[in-house]
């Protein structure tokens, strides 16, 4: 009887996972955890006493500080956005290939899944020169 109630239960849980919404929020959340951890959340979460954001004499801010060994929430947190417009564009093209229905919707979702990749790229490459080459 054991058994039965078993494979009912997993059986269920098995059928419910293989619904097509549960399958989205299921990568939503892989995806949310990824770019997360590429970020740079765990450094955040790890350090004692993190940096938020660094101020200037000047009256200016830092964001993306000069060191390896160190990181800003402030960096986690545009970084993070980066990573996202970038996925973003790629579901966004992935959907305008996979669907294509009006050719000019068609058309206007690989315009702006090219953008936002493009805008994507641009600022982390942006990122990497702050953080790497400017001393």
């Amino acid at each position: 009887m054991s058994y039965r109630r078993r494979r009912g239960l997993s059986g269920r849980l098995s059928r419910s996972f293989r619904s097509e919404a549960a399958e989205r929020a299921a990568v939503a959340v892989l995806l949310i955890l990824v770019m997360a951890f590429a970020s740079g959340a765990t450094y955040s979460i790890a350090t004692n006493r993190p940096v938020s954001i660094v101020f200037l004499p000047g009256g200016g801010m830092m964001i993306f500080l000069r060191s390896m060994n160190m990181q800003t929430h402030a960096e986690t947190i545009v970084v993070f956005v980066y990573y996202a417009l970038g996925v973003g564009g790629l579901l966004l093209y992935a959907r305008a290939v996979s669907r294509p229905s009006d050719p000019r919707t068609t058309k206007y979702m690989l315009f702006f899944s090219f953008l936002l990749v493009l805008l994507s790229a641009l600022g982390l490459y942006n990122g990497y020169i702050e953080k790497h080459l400017r001393m």
